[in-house]
């Protein structure tokens, strides 16, 4: 959902983008190790799923490491700084007068890891797969053909105007091999065990609970990367890993760590926790089918909903409000409608809901649980990974809350690549999970509502409207902001969507979600901070998680 920027949006307004310094905005000591890779550090997801060898970018299962520590894009987009745009595999680029071509200026002297030259054939080669072939289109990106002009340059085409999409061509589209994917013949199921990129990192160790990746020892840029081997470890669930976070045998962390300041900050003066606002979690409704497709459904889940009581239990109050445009703010307060600038969840009222539901044709049965129009009653299944023990918490809350409005909600936790899957091809009534990691307001919209790209039931979509929510004014307002330039034009658009979302509820916010990753400063330095934010922190945000691993380095 990934992973969605508004770097993509400052630098899709600029025609020319001039080249910059590379790395330039990385941690402290970001400007070379003579000596070498040095240490380990030691990492951890959160993912409760053991480790399979697939490191194919385009499987909905690849394994963490294989989009930025791996493959590599051709620039690299901050989600924690808007505007924040560094060179990677590209040095520059350039846009033709109206947006439906952009030629990108690559690198030169980088090689694959297995020692073959990168060149732009590999970058025409991607996206020509993703022009040829829809399923290898990850990002629904309109590509008409790419080609290449010598070994350093490339031009890519589109059927549109594609400034928005910038992010998802340079920041997101990971340059494969030519000479190893073209021999693949089923490139969306291949598993990639032994991946070839130009990454800072190789594959040299996976087994259940341990994937190693190790410093590519021909990595073109200069002192890069600083730790030799990253070792990612798996848990059971949020219980082992915090008790592995907070014993300090994890030295970059994603788990969910009740109560921190206590359980964590508080036992070593050089624990640290970063904390920047990236997302919002939502519950997801199925647009399509069963009870959440109903609009008076959606309004009385998020009527009944205390979120203030739900933030404070969970998470001792550190997951802020959100509001019910479902925008991410204050990262996006700048197409905020002024109209709406007040807009706020009002307290939780069970009966303001149920009184939604009535007005709806559903009936309040002697059992206190409502029945549809057609007498079946409101029963709603919510799916979440099992493990992740702060939705658990959340979910047992939700279902005491609606259960006072009449709805039935049952929790049904599964495996994390079972329930990846449900999300992805929408077998789910409701889901719990969080949404946004972009600096850009149009990728978070287009990710969240564009019903135009969204796959029907049961096929695989990795773009992000997994509840096929389906509008097409507002489809139609996406595409107008893609296809200009001027900054007043869209924030009128903005100003519909938000709208448009406050009316139809296509989704549930509950607050912005809690993005606490650990460090143990005893074991790595120079990582992202909130005040210098040269990537964002999670170690399961893709493809940041390869700027940061390029940059951090053992303590001593």
């Amino acid at each position: 959902m990934s992973t969605r920027w508004r770097a993509g949006l400052a630098l899709a307004l600029a025609p020319v983008m001039a080249a910059a310094a590379a790395c330039g905005s990385g941690g402290s000591n970001s400007a070379g190790n003579s000596s070498g890779p040095s240490g380990l550090i030691t990492a951890t997801t959160g993912s409760t799923s053991p480790f399979v060898a697939n490191f194919n970018p385009f499987s909905p299962n690849v394994t963490v490491g294989a989009n930025g520590m791996i493959y590599e894009p051709l620039m690299f987009f901050n989600t924690a700084k808007a505007g924040d745009v560094e060179p990677w595999l590209a040095r520059s680029y350039t846009w033709n007068s109206d947006g439906t071509a952009i030629t990108f200026a690559l690198r030169t002297g980088v090689t694959w890891n297995d020692g073959k030259p990168f060149t732009a054939a590999d970058v025409a080669y991607t996206f020509n797969l993703g022009a040829q072939d829809p399923a290898l289109n990850n990002y629904g990106l309109p590509l008409k053909g790419a080609t290449a002009s010598g070994d350093d340059s490339v031009t890519i085409s589109f059927t549109k105007p594609a400034y928005q999409n910038l992010v998802y061509i340079a920041g997101r589209t990971l340059i494969l091999p030519q000479h190893v994917w073209s021999t693949v013949t089923d490139k969306k199921t291949w598993a990639d065990a032994n991946p070839v990129g130009t990454g800072a990192f190789t594959v040299s160790k996976v087994n259940g609970q341990v994937l190693e990746l190790t410093a590519n020892p021909h990595y073109y840029l200069p002192g890069m990367p600083k730790v030799k081997t990253i070792r990612f470890l798996t848990f059971t669930g949020n219980s082992s890993a915090d008790e592995a976070i907070e014993a300090g045998e994890i030295d970059w962390g994603g788990g969910f760590v009740p109560d921190i300041k206590k359980n964590f900050l508080a036992k070593n003066a050089k624990y640290a926790v970063e904390d920047i606002p990236l997302s919002v979690t939502y519950l997801v409704p199925n647009y399509k089918q069963g009870p959440t497709s109903s609009k008076a459904v959606r309004q009385a889940i998020s009527q009944a909903l205390d979120r203030d009581f739900i933030s404070q239990s969970v998470y001792n109050g550190y997951a802020p409000a959100t509001n019910p445009m479902a925008l991410l703010t204050p990262n996006f307060d700048s197409i905020l409608d002024p109209t709406l600038a007040d807009q706020k969840f009002p307290p939780a009222d069970p009966n303001a809901a149920k009184q939604t539901l009535q007005a709806a044709g559903y009936t309040l049965g002697s059992d206190g649980v409502f029945k549809d129009p057609s007498g079946k009653p409101l029963s709603i299944t919510v799916k979440q990974v099992t493990g992740w023990s702060d939705y658990t918490s959340i979910l047992q809350i939700v279902e005491q809350e609606l259960s006072a409005a009449g709805i039935k909600v049952t929790d049904q936790s599964e495996s994390y690549n079972s329930w990846l899957q449900d999300q992805n091809t929408g077998n789910f009534q409701l889901l719990i999970d969080n949404f946004g990691y972009t600096s850009d307001p149009y990728q978070y919209y287009n990710q969240l509502l564009n019903g135009s790209v969204a796959p029907a039931l049961g096929q695989v979509d990795q773009f992000g409207d997994y509840g096929r929510f389906d509008d097409p004014q507002i489809d139609s307002l996406l595409a107008d902001i893609a296809g200009t330039q001027d900054a007043a034009k869209q924030k009128q658009d903005y100003y519909q969507i938000e709208h448009q979302v406050l009316q139809d509820v296509p989704t549930i916010p509950l607050f912005a979600a809690q993005d606490e990753i650990e460090f143990n400063g005893n074991h790595v330095k120079d990582y992202p901070t909130t005040a210098n934010p040269y990537a964002a922190p999670p170690i399961w945000l893709q493809p940041d998680e390869g700027w940061v691993a390029l940059h951090i380095a053992p303590a001593s």
